[in-house]
């Protein structure tokens, strides 16, 4: 009885090897020369960047030499900078001296603290306007009920970097009535309690 041999069977064909030590020798090789060749280009950017910081280091000399003669105790100053100079000093001096002591510079800050502890979760400020000489406070803003805007008020005046404050005028302008729940807007406007004696 014949019988048919299949030459093409995968088992008949030789096993391929991927790693051999030929392969595995030349990918070492390989490693190692691009190794070498970065470990080169690094030393030459190294030289390049070593070349310009010299360089840079040259330049700088003669500046920093020009400087210690200008600022040098045997330099004689030339009279018209000394006059400059002497003028600008007197002019930062009466800055320092129109500047606002520290407690007044403090005083916008203690303000915006003040109208967030007094005003309620239902309160809020859309404008706020401080002036200082003559003290006077405005702020515009919205609230949901507008039966708590009288204790909005008293607790304003009780902040103590609202003191001397007296709100005077008051806008409040209530929501539409077709428009349930909408907030009411006020404004208010303040001035120095020592002005409306």
């Amino acid at each position: 009885m014949a019988q048919q041999l299949n030459l093409y069977d995968t088992s008949l064909r030789p096993a391929r090897v991927l790693l051999t030590p030929l392969r595995v020798l030349l990918g070492l090789l390989l490693l190692v020369a691009l190794m070498a060749a970065g470990a080169q280009w690094l030393r030459l950017d190294a030289a390049r960047w070593q070349a310009q910081a010299k360089a840079l280091q040259a330049q700088s000399e003669p500046m920093a030499a020009a400087l210690a003669t200008l600022s040098g105790p045997t330099n004689r100053a030339d009279p018209a900078d000394l006059a400059a100079l002497r003028l600008e000093l007197a002019q930062a001096q009466m800055l320092v001296q129109a500047r606002p002591p520290a407690a007044q510079r403090e005083l916008p800050a203690q303000v915006m603290q003040a109208l967030a502890e007094a005003a309620p979760g239902d309160v809020w400020l859309q404008r706020i306007q401080w002036q200082l000489q003559p003290r006077r406070l405005e702020l515009e803003g919205g609230l949901l009920d507008t039966r708590r805007l009288p204790d909005y008020l008293r607790r304003l005046e009780r902040q103590p970097a609202l003191s001397g404050l007296q709100f005077g005028q008051l806008l409040l302008e209530p929501p539409a009535p077709a428009a349930s729940g909408a907030p009411a807007t006020f404004a208010l406007r303040s001035q120095a309690k020592e002005a409306n004696r």
